[in-house]
């Protein structure tokens, strides 16, 4: 089930889910150590479809263990631990902000800062999904099941507002470096209204999305090896290194060393759960 090239790994949705969809990223991890995976915060909803065994989401205070066939994740602030036996397989749909209004007609509010399964949302979108992905040996006519079955859930007339949508888009076109007052500005509102729209929709302030967004794009780069840290802090908008790690503890508890360190998955696959970002997805 294994495939030998990563760009076998890695689709664009049918072009009419663009505006919504970001990659679709194929992952089959096996050779690991047993343990948890981290699934840091990022600019886009989760959206996995499990292949063979469910995966299983750990409940931090608890420790308890969640099982999902089919998960969907908000946007958060906070890394997620994902408990695994040294081996894992699934698809992660990259869904951009608008995405759960298009296909649930729910705001991504809605999910901020939990994961839930998507089964309670709408049964027979996740039953079908799972199916068909599961029935498929090729990586190929896994993601055409996801095309066919979320084009013929998709409502592209029902989207955030206008504004909100583009204060999205300025923050993402930036890499969260354009300062939230001149969002606010751009859109033509007050900075304190522009928050509040901001996160009736989205479940989380601009300044938070321009955080997250920048993170998100340094987390893809280091363990890539693009760079020293203190390049890719730069290269990222940040003031310095010490800004990054600051980041680093905030989002994951750990400094990035200490993430690659504690997390095989992320150090040793550049395809996996929370790899692939959706920064062509339109919010």
């Amino acid at each position: 089930m294994s495939a030998s090239r990563n760009d076998e790994l890695i689709r664009r949705p049918h072009p009419r889910l663009r505006p919504f969809v970001g990659d679709y990223a194929g992952y089959d991890i096996s050779g690991v150590r047993a343990g948890t995976h981290l699934g840091l915060p990022s600019g886009t909803l989760t959206f996995i479809v499990s292949i063979d065994e469910p995966l299983c989401q750990v409940e931090a205070v608890t420790g308890s263990c969640e099982h999902f066939d089919v998960l969907l994740a908000g946007l958060h602030l906070r890394s997620t631990l994902i408990a695994h036996p040294g081996a894992m397989s699934g698809i992660q749909i990259n869904f951009s902000p608008s995405a759960p209004r298009a296909f649930f007609g729910i705001p991504a509010a809605e999910f901020a800062h939990h994961s839930v399964d998507v089964a309670r949302i709408s049964r027979p979108l996740a039953a079908e999904l799972h199916e068909r992905v599961n029935l498929e040996t090729e990586w190929s006519a896994r993601f055409a099941a996801i095309d066919d079955v979320l084009m013929r859930t998709l409502d592209d007339t029902n989207r955030p507002r206008t504004e909100v949508a583009d204060a999205w888009q300025r923050i993402a076109d930036s890499h969260g470096g354009l300062p939230v007052s001149l969002v606010a500005d751009d859109i033509g509102w007050s900075r304190r209204h522009l928050g509040s729209q901001f996160r009736s929709e989205y479940g989380i302030g601009p300044k938070d999305a321009a955080r997250i967004i920048r993170f998100d794009r340094a987390r893809r780069l280091i363990p890539a090896g693009r760079g020293s840290m203190a390049e890719i802090a730069t290269n990222c908008g940040y003031a310095d290194q010490a800004h990054l790690n600051r980041d680093f503890q905030d989002f994951v508890g750990l400094s990035p060393s200490q993430w690659l360190a504690a997390d095989d998955v992320a150090r040793t696959h550049t395809v996996g759960p929370d790899s692939v970002g959706a920064a062509s997805a339109r919010g």
